[in-house]
């Protein structure tokens, strides 16, 4: 687990974790010019977002289940 900036979540920095594979299924559609391994996920509760790892900016939203 590492600890990023997240967008989504605002105040200090926030622990972000490996996708899952259901996670990255979504990200290979989303996101081309990286592969899925390249992203993380926000590992606050309630939040959604993924980002690259080396640039917070290259991200989204996961959807809803």
């Amino acid at each position: 687990m590492v600890f990023k900036r997240c967008p989504n979540c605002g105040g200090p920095m926030q622990p972000f974790r490996s996708l899952t594979d259901a996670e990255k299924a979504h990200v290979r559609g989303a996101r081309t010019g990286f592969p899925p391994e390249a992203y993380i996920r926000c590992a606050r509760p309630g939040c959604r977002r993924y980002q690259r790892r080396l640039k917070w900016d290259d991200g989204g939203d996961l959807p809803e289940n």
